[in-house]
């Protein structure tokens, strides 16, 4: 088993590569790609850079020049879906790009010569983030966080969700961005710049993945937060917990496998 794992924020690969052994630096298309075990497991790190070219090209290049055979992706994005709070974390089921509009050619949101508009996540990789963040959010989150740093971010009971994230070279900031974006996909949760750019490159070649965000605000700003110590107090943590977590259950898998 080999994983790439990319982070839309630097803190959050840097927190991951701290616990890796046998490290080993590789510097590609203005990218370092970070070798190694992390939790036992043999793993690549990339920081993808935002939008969705930045990412699209951290993913191709991960899967073209590492022997990964499955992605996560973790980072941060804004709410959509009102019932969705602060600290609360999304698993995509589906993703797609929100502002991909090739009509009259193509349907809105269709990815041209695809046929595809949606792109789904692996369904057990997902159910093992879902897994995993339930746990933490549960159980590990005020072993990790201290209580007034939650206590600053309004971070009281984190809930998981799984369903629909919208991607999009834009930074959604204004409550007219979020209603439009609601008004043409009601059922999305949550809106991001990078997520179905990884999605695409890994549907196409056939790799697994999973997309992992946590709520750093809401996308219209309604609430606003001090967002760099948000990634560095918060964000950051919930990824390396939630990657920590399905590791192990990827190992206790592969004992039980090995016991037969």
């Amino acid at each position: 088993m080999s994983i790439g794992i990319i982070g839309a924020m630097p803190e959050e690969i840097d927190i991951l590569k701290a616990d890796m052994t046998d490290l080993v630096v590789d510097k590609t298309a203005s990218r370092e790609y970070f070798s190694g075990k992390l939790y036992g497991i043999e793993t690549t790190l990339v920081f993808s850079r935002w939008g969705k070219v930045a990412s699209a090209m951290a993913a191709s290049t991960l899967i073209a020049k590492y022997p990964v055979d499955s992605i996560i992706f973790v980072g941060v994005a804004g709410a959509i879906d009102d019932q969705l709070n602060i600290g609360d974390v999304v698993i995509a089921e589906e993703l797609y790009q929100h502002d991909l509009d090739a009509r009259p050619l193509f349907k809105q949101f269709e990815i041209p010569l695809t046929g595809l508009s949606m792109l789904k996540a692996d369904k057990a990789l997902s159910a093992s983030a879902e897994n995993s963040a339930k746990l933490f959010c549960h159980n590990e989150i005020r072993k990790i966080i201290p209580p007034l740093v939650l206590k600053e971010f309004d971070i009281i009971a984190p809930v998981c969700h799984r369903g629909i994230i919208a991607s999009g070279d834009a930074f959604i900031a204004t409550n007219a961005q979020k209603q439009q974006i609601e008004q043409a996909m009601p059922k999305v949760l949550a809106v991001e710049m990078e997520g179905a750019a990884v999605a695409q490159v890994c549907v196409e070649h056939n790799i697994p993945f999973t997309v992992v965000r946590t709520i750093s605000d809401k996308a219209d700003h309604s609430a606003h937060i001090d967002f760099p110590r948000f990634i560095s107090q918060v964000a950051r943590h919930y990824s390396r917990s939630i990657i920590q977590s399905m590791y192990l259950s990827f190992l206790r898998r592969s004992e039980k496998k090995i016991r037969g």
